[in-house]
């Protein structure tokens, strides 16, 4: 008798390799250690529900200002607005919050003066080996690492962010400090991608039980198996694999290569009823875990569900929604604005910039008042220059814009 059992493979975490075998640095091979964040995020309900929503609370109504308005500030909120959109603010948020870093391209005018901020996706992205004082000099830039040698993915080099007034485009990257890793951020709840990985193997793994029958496994018993040369029998592993699995966490299976007095025959494992409790607890734990890793102050904040002492969900949303912001999102917001800010300052362009929150409390209400003031004010002024001759226009908003 030939026994064959086919088992599932042990499970290996992923981790951050930083690859300096080119003149460059890439996170993981082909920079791959992305695509596992970005697998763990699409995969994991809970992981990808915390980062939407912790996305969302960080832009929440978009950029707004706390200056006391005047004629400067009103010229720096509308070079400002035609500068930095919000869709690439969106991108930026989103990169920090799934990545803990991110990456634009400043983009200049002939004359040196600042076009435009534009999101660059931060797995593009990776930096030059430092010189001999520490510093990132350049950035390369290719849309897929994977196929790099191809004419069309050829890495790009662009300059790095110098925080000097030039003609040149630039890359800026932000990240954080994190021990061990010199030149690649990480995200705050990187402990966590584990458990969004078994959250995701649950999944897969109940999708696969349903498939197979909700059974557990099987045993194959096959009749003549002396006569099966180690070919034939590799072979008919692979078919019977191939047919009674849905998925790469299918079911486990025994085959059996008996004797002539044995019949085929295909007899499933029994289910035993802690298998269920087993799952259901490490559901829960995984939950668990990932809220512990992003922080989570209330699982109703980021939709997931909640048993709490509040007399209300509207009154755990409200106190949630003031401490997660107050302890979690704004040192994230402060990561973004920083950035956005230094490079906005080497250009002239002084804004104290917020993030405005979803929720108006009466202390943001006279900065949205002022605010709509200046748009009111911008759009005043666009009217009086539309209103000149279309040589005079120009020079009207040269000169406004150059007060």
């Amino acid at each position: 008798m030939d026994i064959k059992l086919i088992t599932l493979s042990n499970y290996t975490r992923p981790a951050l390799k930083e690859d300096k075998s080119t003149g460059y640095v890439m996170n993981g091979k082909d920079n791959s250690f992305y695509q596992y964040i970005i697998d763990r995020n699409n995969g994991s309900a809970t992981n990808s529900s915390i980062n939407n929503s912790y996305a969302s609370l960080m832009y929440g109504r978009g950029l707004g200002f706390t200056n006391k308005v005047s004629d400067v500030v009103v010229q720096s909120w509308a070079e400002l607005k035609g500068i930095l959109r919000p869709s690439d603010i969106k991108k930026i948020i989103q990169d920090a919050q799934i990545f803990g870093e991110f990456s634009f391209q400043i983009v200049k005018n002939r004359d040196g003066s600042l076009n435009s901020i534009t999101h660059l996706p931060k797995q593009m992205v990776v930096p030059s080996i430092e010189n001999d004082e520490g510093e990132i000099e350049s950035y390369h830039y290719s849309r897929n690492w994977k196929k790099k040698r191809e004419e069309k993915y050829n890495p790009q080099e662009f300059p790095a962010y110098s925080g000097i007034e030039n003609k040149s485009t630039e890359i800026y990257v932000g990240k954080e400090y994190k021990p061990g890793n010199e030149y690649f951020g990480t995200p705050d709840y990187i402990a966590g991608l584990q458990y969004a990985e078994m959250e995701e193997e649950i999944s897969n793994m109940n999708v696969s039980s349903i498939k197979n029958g909700l059974s557990a496994g099987y045993i194959i018993n096959i009749p003549n198996g002396e006569s099966y040369t180690d070919e034939e029998k590799s072979e008919f592993e692979r078919q019977v694999k191939k047919k009674l699995t849905a998925s790469s966490n299918a079911s486990n299976f025994i085959i059996s290569f008996n004797g002539q007095d044995v019949e085929i025959s295909i007899t499933p494992f029994p289910v035993n009823d802690n298998v269920h409790k087993q799952w259901d607890f490490l559901t829960k734990e995984c939950k668990s875990q990932l809220m512990t890793a992003h922080r989570v102050i209330s699982p109703s904040l980021v939709g997931l569900s909640s048993t709490s002492g509040f007399s209300s969900v509207a009154d755990e949303m409200d106190m949630s929604e003031k401490q997660t912001i107050k302890r979690v999102i704004a040192p994230k917001q402060k990561f973004v604005l920083e950035a956005i800010e230094d490079v906005l300052f080497t250009y002239g362009i002084n804004l104290d910039l917020i993030f405005l929150p979803l929720t108006q409390e009466e202390e943001v209400l006279d900065t949205v008042a002022e605010e709509e003031a200046v748009d009111a004010q911008e759009e005043e002024k666009l009217s009086e220059i539309s209103s000149n001759e279309p040589g005079e226009a120009s020079k009207d908003i040269n000169n406004k814009l150059n007060k």
